[in-house]
């Protein structure tokens, strides 16, 4: 009787230890399990709904009817570098934005949504000055000059700006 008090608190000892280091590589366990969820959930793609992403376009698609505006009132011969940056922000912007709607399976075409060729087709002197602007030809040095091989022949068709070699 004298050895069974102390041999049953030894076992009493030995379990709650055992417990303890049970729990806490439960919880080590557990922690490890969250943190790589976690890491999982960040990681997700998120997608964005159609009406978010027809949102985004419909403002640069405005931006670019805004600018094309500014040019009929204020007729220039390049774009400045701010006007450079918004059309072809608004041109990789369009084009990714076209192709999230066609991947995620709701492009609805015209008249809804327009691709980067149909809004070019809305703004001739936006992109007719941006691609005037671009070109090697005009630049001279530092100062730009407008080419000899361009004509503006918008006063002969109703205000449309077109250029033609002449």
């Amino acid at each position: 009787m004298d050895t069974f008090l102390p041999l049953t608190v030894l076992l009493l000892v030995l379990a709650l230890l055992c417990f303890l280091l049970y729990y806490f590589y439960i919880q080590q366990s557990l922690g490890a399990i969250s943190s790589q969820l976690s890491a999982l959930q960040y990681a997700k793609v998120i997608v964005r709904g159609g009406d978010v992403i027809r949102r985004e376009t419909a403002y640069l698609h405005d931006q670019l009817i805004l600018l094309e505006a500014d040019l009929t009132l204020y007729p220039r011969e390049f774009l400045d570098e701010e006007d450079m940056a918004l059309v072809d922000l608004a041109r990789e912007t369009i084009k990714r934005c076209v192709g999230e709607l066609k991947q995620s399976g709701e492009w609805l075409g015209l008249p809804f949504d327009f691709e980067w060729n149909e809004i070019m087709q809305r703004v001739p002197k936006v992109i007719a000055l941006f691609r005037l602007t671009l070109s090697p030809s005009s630049w001279v040095g530092d100062t730009r000059t407008t080419p000899m091989d361009v004509m503006d022949v918008s006063a002969r068709k109703n205000d449309l700006f077109e250029l033609r070699l002449r």
